[in-house]
């Protein structure tokens, strides 16, 4: 079988385990911090992955008699996760694989998606499948990636820098608006009722919500309904984080209030608190309600707009900014 060569004619030196990737003709690789996710570990390269669409060939055969198994060069035989269903900004997230003993490196990307692939070496020969090597990877994914599902692709390369035929593996990405994983798994239905603050710049932000009997929910008291100890039931509603607590950057910027059942009757008011501007000038924000549509999807209902500036940090001494009144009948 003819091998199809990388483009822009990577080639391959290795020192131990370590993989060193050098474009012969002096092109750059750049860092990859924009791209869908992130490999630890590995090398991002600019451009198309290389080697031939998957499904360009049969499968590996297996010989009679117990005999090792025989592939085609440069065979990705193997691809797993832990979960295939991704949540936004996962960090660290598990894959791994097999590929014929013929690879020096596994190239990945995310089928239409960013503008390059990782590199990164294969691992040592797996004694329980011959003529195969593992590889495994640690992966981190934006918030803000495009929802519902894709295809990994996978492809093995030699030290030469040729590559062999591209392997599948399909993965799903949630949406960032808490929707009870049903982006993915279709048969979860969604919350009734969602409240979400989103903000653009590393500001400490928080999402008030005065129920209809008064009390103040938020990241500080994040249940509509206190529990007599231990988590709160299944169906109250709860705020799911503290985004950026202590002016700490943990790649949100969101704070959701979700219903996972029917809200109580009356009126909720939104309030935007901007408790710590964490030394930057302004902060603009979006307050999103999201509720079902007829096609079982979440979906937003409503949107308002709005911008703070340094001033007006309160440090927590008032609810902030009112934004909205919500009423449920």
């Amino acid at each position: 079988m003819k091998r199809a060569p990388v483009a822009a004619a990577w080639s391959f030196a290795f020192a131990g385990l370590g993989l060193a990737v050098a474009c012969e003709q002096g092109m750059p690789a750049n860092s990859g911090l924009t791209e869908p996710f992130q490999v630890h570990g590995a090398q991002f390269i600019s451009g198309p992955l290389p080697g031939r669409p998957p499904n360009d060939a049969g499968l590996p055969v297996s010989a009679d008699g117990g005999a090792a198994t025989t592939f085609p060069p440069l065979t990705i035989t193997n691809v797993q996760f832990a979960n295939p269903l991704v949540l936004p900004g996962a960090s660290g997230k598990s894959i791994a694989g097999r590929a014929s003993s013929d690879t020096a490196a596994i190239g990945v990307k995310i089928e239409g998606l960013g503008s390059g692939y990782w590199v990164l070496p294969i691992g040592n020969p797996d004694p329980d499948f011959p003529g195969q090597s593992d590889f495994g990877l640690s992966a981190d994914f934006d918030p803000s990636d495009p929802t519902g599902r894709h295809q990994l692709l996978a492809v093995g390369i030699d030290s030469n820098g040729n590559a062999g035929i591209q392997q599948e593996a399909p993965l799903c990405l949630e949406q960032r608006i808490p929707d009870n994983l049903h982006e993915c798994l279709k048969n979860n239905v969604v919350p009734r009722a969602v409240f979400t603050l989103q903000w653009d710049a590393n500001w400490d932000l928080d999402l008030h919500v005065i129920l209809p009997d008064g009390s103040d929910v938020n990241p500080k008291q994040p249940v509509t309904v206190p529990s007599e100890g231990g988590p709160p039931a299944s169906d109250v509603g709860k705020i799911d984080r503290d985004s950026m607590r202590g002016c700490i950057v943990d790649g949100w910027r969101e704070e959701d209030l979700v219903f996972p059942a029917e809200p109580a009757k009356g009126n909720y008011q939104l309030y935007v608190d901007p408790f710590d501007s964490c030394g930057l000038q302004a902060v603009r924000f979006n307050m999103i309600v999201s509720e079902p549509g007829a096609d079982g999807n979440l979906h937003p209902t409503f949107t308002r707009s709005g911008e703070f500036i340094q001033i007006q940090e309160t440090g927590g001494g008032s609810r902030g900014l009112f934004v909205f009144e919500k009423r449920f009948d």
